[in-house]
């Protein structure tokens, strides 16, 4: 081990270890962010909204979008981190899945966007 890296380890206790630093800021940063979308696609699935959320179509689909966004924003910034050893296929087929009903809604919200649907 060179000298230098000798010394920087020393410095550190194994308390302050980098890669849980890091990890913490990430769970700091994602965990509002996973939460906001999730609290945005309950607010837009339960509520009765006036104009443009008004309609049904635009509604729905954009809170299950949210709601899967938020999912989704959590499963890869927390759960893959904290959870390593995880099954791979379990996981993927979970973000995958949600993946695919993001996807759908968005389409779905850009299409009644767009005024392809009146509902």
């Amino acid at each position: 081990m060179p000298i230098e890296d000798a010394a920087t380890d020393s410095a550190l206790p194994h308390s302050l270890n980098p890669s849980l630093i890091s990890l913490s800021f990430i769970i700091l940063a994602a965990l509002p962010w996973s939460l906001t979308l999730g609290f945005l696609g309950v607010w837009m699935l339960d509520h009765r909204h006036e104009g443009l959320l008004g309609s049904w179509a635009i509604a729905t689909s954009g809170g299950i979008a949210a709601l899967c966004g938020g999912q989704l924003v959590f499963l890869f910034c927390i759960v893959d981190r904290v959870f390593p050893q995880a099954n791979r296929v379990m996981t993927r087929t979970i973000e995958g899945g949600l993946g695919a009903i993001f996807l759908g809604a968005t389409l779905v919200l850009a299409v009644v966007s767009l005024g392809g649907f009146n509902g």
